[in-house]
């Protein structure tokens, strides 16, 4: 197998090793499945759960009052026919505003009132007098299986939903209306007379700022409990429901304060699974890439006949590099390929360098491979009848006669400065004349190789080519 060919193949196998044993992967890929999700919603039962809706007070309403706006009376209705089945009603219109300003005497956002036995809370969005009407209280809860909160310990889920909302209502039990306009300076009749009195002082302000921070977002995020996604496990809630002797799709029961009403619904979702053969797989195929590259690679570093135009270390320091360049692409060829074959999620997000970089590979790997093989694999033989230049691909003599004389020739890469595409210079190859055309070698690495080859070429070279080795000695 000639150098080229065994590069090209170890390039392959080593990037894909590389790729395989060192690369992020997801190892996960996105199904869709189809599961059961319950929804709860809670109803506070007593005023002191109830307390987190209705922060500034409950205003009483009569049914006089109500005749003016037959919207909100209607929406009372509905909810006060069937408050288990209606959590909340939409208002459109109802002169919300006026209701408002005349029931609590000034214009507000939302307001809570009282009116047939019931709790009410009305909170208007403003946007084209539209209104929400929710329930939030109920005088005399239904007759209703009762879960006993000594019960829930057996279910962990549930006891947090419950946890949540007494934190709500407990946080904002303790945030009083004093206390969100605390003047800043000290209380009447407190004295601060040393530097002890004032420290104390600040450490209250402290931990009085510090709890409103801390009861606000949970009390403003919680103004009514709305009907939300639980992260009931499905097992759990079917447990809790055959205690219950409820029905799994729509169960009504109480806990505590709290009238919760669950809900359950089938529905797909795309979720993340793992793959799970390729964590090994991956250190398999890495394993099997590996020996067939080092199979290919062990060939092309013996030492060929006459002068090597770079050693041996060189050309391991310059494959390593290569092989190293060339591990971005195969990456994206086995993340690509995943992608397609086994539906995989690419842990690099950006589709498009994955793509190109899959389509570059090969091109790019061969390249590399024929650059590596041209400059690493070239060698020179002197004798008294010619010149026998080794190549990657084979070997060619050229007789004394046959060379009419050596040159030098530049080449050129393309290289960008300050957003310019400008020439760079790669090598200076050497060009020996002959009679059939004109047959190049690479340029050596090291000065000291290319003096040895000049002058063992001299040494036995003809007289009337001795002028072109002295310019080339002196140029190169």
């Amino acid at each position: 197998m000639n150098p080229y060919t065994g590069r090209l193949l170890g390039y392959i196998c080593l990037s894909l090793f590389f790729a395989f044993a060192a690369g992020p992967y997801t190892e996960q890929k996105i199904v869709s499945k189809t599961e059961p999700v319950v929804y709860l919603s809670a109803i506070a039962l007593g005023s002191s759960a109830q307390r987190p809706a209705c922060l500034e007070g409950v205003t009483q309403v009569s049914e006089k009052d109500l005749t003016s706006f037959p919207i909100i009376q209607k929406a009372i209705s509905s909810l006060s026919r069937s408050p288990m089945e209606t959590t909340q009603v939409s208002l459109y219109g109802g002169n919300l505003e006026a209701f408002i300003k005349r029931t609590s005497g000034q214009s507000q956002r939302e307001i809570c009132f009282e009116t047939g036995g019931r709790t009410f809370k009305l909170t208007w969005l403003m946007v084209r007098d539209m209104g929400t009407l929710y329930l939030v209280g109920l005088n005399e809860p239904p007759s209703v299986p009762s879960l006993d909160k000594s019960s829930l310990s057996k279910y962990p889920e549930m006891a947090a939903y419950i946890n949540t909302l007494e934190r709500t209502a407990q946080a904002a039990k303790d945030l009083a209306p004093k206390e969100k306009t605390a003047p800043a300076g000290s209380p009447p009749g407190e004295s601060m007379k040393t530097l002890d009195d004032a420290m104390k002082r600040f450490e209250q302000m402290q931990r009085q700022i510090e709890r409103q921070r801390m009861a606000a977002p949970a009390v403003n995020g919680s103004d009514f409990y709305e009907r939300d996604r639980s992260k009931l496990d499905w097992d759990e809630w079917a447990s809790l429901n055959r205690v219950l002797n409820t029905h799994e799709e729509k169960a009504l029961f109480s806990i505590g304060d709290y009238l919760i009403i669950g809900a359950s619904k089938a529905l797909p979702e795309r979720v993340a699974i793992d793959i799970e053969w390729f964590g090994v797989g991956r250190y398999f195929f890495a394993a099997v890439f590996l020996c067939f590259g080092l199979f290919f690679m062990k060939g092309i570093y013996r030492r060929r006949p006459g002068i090597n135009l770079n050693p041996g270390w060189t050309a391991v320091i310059g494959d390593g590099i290569f092989i190293l360049f060339v591990g971005f692409g195969a990456y994206c060829l086995v993340e690509y390929g995943m992608s397609k074959c086994f539906a995989m999620t690419s842990f690099m997000d950006d589709e498009v360098v994955r793509g190109l970089c899959s389509i570059a590979y090969l091109p790019v790997t061969a390249f590399c491979a024929l650059f590596a093989a041209n400059q690493f694999s070239q060698s020179v033989e002197v004798a008294s009848e010619g010149l026998t230049l080794h190549y990657p691909g084979g070997s060619k003599v050229l007789t004394w006669e046959d060379i009419r004389g050596f040159d030098l020739k530049e080449s050129y890469t393309v290289a960008g400065r300050g957003g310019i595409m400008l020439p760079r210079k790669l090598q200076t190859k050497l060009i020996i004349q002959t009679n059939d055309g004109i047959t190049s070698l690479s340029e050596p690495g090291f000065k000291e190789t290319k003096r040895l080859l000049i002058r063992t070429i001299k040494e036995k070279a003809p007289e009337r080519l001795q002028p072109d080795l002295e310019k080339v000695s002196g140029a190169w």
